[in-house]
């Protein structure tokens, strides 16, 4: 057993060497934690995760459950971190009527 970074740099060495990875993404791409960039990452996830789905309904031998899981993990992560970022904005009203058809809002 390992012993456990929790640190924000640890975090987010993490979340960049998963997503270069599953992804296919440049470091830099991986890095940006902006809202844009964000909502890049969160696109790329949701069609990575529909060509994983279309790959386990046809049986092909590609089909890689911990790769499918791995993907609905970090489309979860991104979409509580960006919701975290548009619950510390001022003018987050605005921004998620932008990022609405993008990010699934509780009432």
């Amino acid at each position: 057993m390992g012993i456990r970074d929790d640190s924000p740099a640890a975090i987010a060495e993490k979340r960049r060497k998963v997503l270069v990875i599953l992804l296919g993404i440049g470091e830099a791409e991986a890095d940006d934690t902006s809202i844009k960039g964000r909502l890049a990452i969160i696109a790329k996830l949701k069609a990575a995760k529909r060509s994983e789905i279309s790959r386990g309904q046809t049986g092909s031998w590609l089909y890689d459950v911990n790769r499918h899981l791995s993907i609905c993990a970090c489309l979860r992560k991104e979409y509580e971190a960006l919701e975290e970022i548009l619950d510390g904005c001022k003018s987050a009203a605005v921004l998620k009527k932008r990022a609405g058809n993008v990010i699934e809002l509780r009432p």
